[in-house]
């Protein structure tokens, strides 16, 4: 079940990053508060399940027959691309741009985009995450003082739904089934072709990272991940979410690979 990242020392083509790893802030109710930055001038408060909620979550999924994705326990725990993928977000001009996340989670991503000034639709096939995801807005609404357009859905990449409507698509950490990754990358090719300007994809070298550039190129896509150096948070974490359920040991350096489509494909 653990969906294993492996800390390592970054080969020299790996672009590094400037940014702090993601700091615990504190616990209380069966959430942890993250201060996670995103950009030298912007740092947001995340809220994610504590390891005890963790630990529940992993036992009802444990118990959820194989084939049912119905428990999945991933989307309740920052994971390293959305936090490369905020920050690309961060340094793009974003006021009054639709921004749509897909497989939103805590909504790293989503909460960036609000900041900047972004219409900001978070979408996930669980609550659970969008739940977390809209009390971390009210909580950076608070510390910048201003409302966070942020609105959430409920959203399955794999179903026949139209994609919502906007001008920039972004997914962080999804490409961990073969299945999932095929119906992203079809998601990829069904924004532009829908007129959204931009596509935003962050991976961490996940089993269906090859499914997702293939069905990529069916559709004309010839673009590639470019690899960047990122932060996962190591403690903290029941072992059978990520692996690493050392305490003591808080973040290491990954990989982190961000893919950029733009509305016309490259042949």
């Amino acid at each position: 079940m653990a969906l294993l990242l492996h800390c390592l020392s970054l080969p020299e083509a790996v672009a590094r990053t400037s940014l702090r790893p993601p700091t615990f802030v504190s616990r209380s109710g069966g959430v942890t508060a993250l201060r996670v930055e995103v950009a030298p001038d912007l740092a947001l408060t995340l809220h994610e399940a504590d390891v005890t909620r963790q630990a529940a979550l992993v036992d009802l999924a444990l118990e959820a027959p194989s084939s049912s994705p119905s428990q999945d326990p991933y989307g309740v725990v920052l994971w390293p691309a959305a936090q490369v993928v905020a920050s690309t977000l961060a340094a793009t001009p974003l006021s009054g741009a639709r921004v749509v996340e897909l497989g939103a989670g805590t909504g790293l991503c989503a909460l960036t985009a609000a900041a900047r000034g972004a219409s900001v639709l978070a979408t996930d096939y669980r609550t659970e995450p969008l739940e977390l995801l809209q009390a971390s807005a009210q909580a950076t609404s608070v510390e910048l003082g201003r409302p966070l357009e942020v609105q959430t859905a409920c959203f399955d990449v794999k179903s026949a739904a139209c994609l919502p409507p906007g001008d920039i698509l972004v997914a962080a950490d999804l490409l961990y089934l073969q299945s999932t990754s095929e119906a992203l990358a079809r998601r990829c090719a069904e924004a532009v072709d829908t007129g959204y300007k931009m596509v935003l994809i962050g991976d961490c070298g996940r089993p269906g990272r090859s499914a997702f550039l293939s069905i990529l190129r069916d559709h004309g896509y010839n673009e590639c991940f470019v690899e960047i150096e990122g932060w996962a948070l190591t403690g903290n974490r029941h072992e059978l979410i990520s692996s690493r359920g050392d305490p003591n040991s808080l973040t290491c350096k990954v990989c982190v690979g961000l893919l950029r489509l733009n509305s016309i494909p490259t042949k």
